[in-house]
């Protein structure tokens, strides 16, 4: 097997189609088409399914894709340290929790690729929950995740904690519980609850927040937007980070609730174990260090990453 096999095997299962593959490394179908006919070849093993809508890998691909991850990854590195002066190139997969792919994740990006251009990104967003960005993580199809944990973090993969991040508890303004005092716990267990999945952080928040069974079955809608849509409609309550309804509570489209989980939720970096000494991550967690300073300071008090010391 050589690199250019690797190359086309990563961007196709990366894409799931051989037409955006080639797209993506400027290749010809056909070409792109050959060197996976060809690692197939020296693996001697089929490692995609042709079906109508695309392709997906089989059993032996999923098994393959971290080693060739790795490879990749390896063939990059020794360029660089050879060359410890030229700018960084590679990939890197990012898998983030919808979160922090919508409120904290763009400045990140758009500060990371200024600094390195030829670094070719690719955003994953997870909507289930940290287990199943973790489980990304061990599988190879994300090289670094960025998700909210309960504290004190995850368990099973290296990680490192960024930041503490607030919960809102919210309401439209004409719900019965936004006249009153404090919520209490067993008005919050009679009321609905509307929640992005299950799996959720937000949701296994609120679960250990409220012993026993919901008197009222929660529902759940997929995305933090669908959630507030919900919400305004008047369907029920919901726990979000409160970055995700900083908008709507300026304008008075809902309202805060008086009321505290009684877990604490932070974002959390989390890195694949065989990861350590990449020059692509570590550039990528030195920036998230500057910018998650900025993270919870009013907004007028922002300072441009670049000035960042």
């Amino acid at each position: 097997m050589d690199i250019r096999q690797l190359n086309a095997f990563w961007a196709v299962s990366r894409t799931g189609s051989i037409t955006r593959a080639a797209a993506m490394l400027g290749y010809s179908q056909s070409a792109v088409t050959a060197q996976i006919k060809n690692l197939e070849s020296a693996v001697r093993t089929r490692l995609f399914e042709r079906r109508r809508d695309g392709v997906r890998l089989t059993p032996g691909g999923e098994r393959f894709l971290p080693y060739a991850n790795r490879l990749l990854r390896l063939s990059e590195e020794a360029v660089s340290a050879l060359a410890p002066e030229a700018p960084l190139t590679g990939r890197m997969t990012i898998g983030a929790s919808e979160s922090l792919t919508t409120y904290r994740l763009p400045d990140v990006i758009r500060h990371f690729h200024a600094a390195h251009p030829d670094v070719h990104l690719m955003l994953r967003t997870f909507h289930e929950g940290p287990d199943h960005m973790m489980e990304a993580l061990v599988r190879g199809d994300v090289d670094i995740a960025l998700t909210h944990c309960i504290d004190p973090g995850p368990v099973g993969v290296p990680a490192r904690r960024l930041a503490p991040e607030p919960l809102a508890l919210v309401a439209p303004p004409d719900h019965p519980m936004a006249a009153g005092d404090a919520v209490t716990t067993d008005e919050l267990r009679r009321t609905r609850t509307l929640i992005v999945q299950a799996s959720c952080v937000y949701d296994t928040a609120l679960r250990a927040s409220l012993p026993g069974v919901r008197a009222v079955p929660p529902l759940q809608f997929g995305t933090i937007e669908a959630v507030k849509t919900a919400v305004r409609s008047g369907l029920g309550v919901a726990l979000l980070p409160r970055v995700a309804v900083t908008e709507q509570l300026r304008t008075g489209e809902l309202v805060e609730l008086r009321w505290e989980p009684g877990v604490t939720i932070s974002s959390y970096v989390l890195l694949g174990k065989e990861q350590d000494g990449s020059q692509l991550l570590s550039a990528l967690d030195s920036l998230l260090d500057r910018v998650v300073r900025e993270w919870h300071q009013p907004a007028a008090a922002h300072v441009p990453c670049d000035e960042l010391g």
